[in-house]
């Protein structure tokens, strides 16, 4: 009778978990648009990075997939400390029911991805031998609200980022002549950056360089100038750092790459 009452106990579970499976369900289709992203990690030996860039590593970019199973990247990376302009790629891939997918691009690099937050989000490791690198992609677009700005037409991006205040998070290293010893090493930081219509900016942070922590807030002030309508370079005045940075989310969130030589340093911003 037992035997008998965990059989049909175990029946009913089954098929109970089979009639109630939401489990997602993905396509080459689900995956349409343009995402910004930013990626970090390390190249080794094995890695097709000549030996002189191996070491640290980040990048900062746009991957548009065209829903049919073919993606055009575009970014810039920065390999131990030297930043270089990557020239567009082409490359395919091939999204699974279960919302993940692969992709593969013309010079070779290959990338495994998990589809998240309604295809807004992804989730993405290089699967290239000798570099250990993830990131994550969001859509450039914002989702769309009933009565709210269509976030697809042209200077869209401009208009949002001087709307409000960002909160960001950053972090990498920092090396020489940026970031001499002792502060040279690991670097992150947390603060506010806020932009204005004139083309200028003002941040506030609290870093922690190598150790050696900021005593108070550091108030940073530049200016900033587009290349594309989702996309600007910083310069900031007195220290002169360089970042690329690049708008996603409808402007709802900005990622940064810094661009000075020996760091590999990067900064994801979301409006307060």
């Amino acid at each position: 009778m037992l035997a008998k009452t965990l059989f049909t106990i175990g029946v009913f579970s089954i098929s109970a978990f089979a009639d109630n499976d939401n489990s997602p369900r993905c396509s080459n289709a689900t995956l349409r648009g343009s995402y910004a992203f930013t990626a970090q990690g390390f190249t080794v030996a094995g890695s097709p990075v000549p030996p002189p860039l191996q070491g640290p590593f980040a990048s900062l970019g746009t991957a548009v997939y065209d829903g049919r199973g073919g993606v055009v990247l575009t970014a810039s990376a920065t390999f131990n400390g030297l930043t270089q302009a990557l020239p567009p790629v082409r490359g395919t891939y091939q999204v699974s029911p279960d919302c993940t997918f692969v992709s593969q691009l013309e010079n070779g690099a290959t990338f495994y991805a998990s589809i998240v937050d309604s295809a807004r989000e992804l989730f993405v490791i290089q699967t290239t031998p000798g570099v250990i690198a993830s990131g994550v992609a969001l859509a450039q677009s914002g989702p769309r609200r009933s009565g709210s700005e269509d976030d697809s037409r042209p200077n869209a991006c401009r208009s949002s980022l001087t709307r409000g205040v960002y909160g960001f998070i950053s972090q990498g290293t920092g090396a020489p002549p940026t970031v001499p010893p002792p502060a040279a090493g690991p670097l992150h930081g947390v603060g506010t950056v806020a932009f204005a219509d004139n083309g200028k900016f003002r941040l506030t942070a609290v870093r922690s360089t190598n150790g050696i922590i900021d005593p108070q807030p550091l108030p940073l002030t530049g200016t900033y100038a587009y290349t594309s309508d989702c996309a600007f370079q910083m310069n900031f005045d007195v220290v002169g750092f360089r970042f690329n940075a690049i708008i996603a989310d409808g402007g709802r969130e900005v990622q940064f790459l810094e661009t000075d030589p020996g760091t590999t340093f990067v900064v994801k911003a979301k409006k307060q």
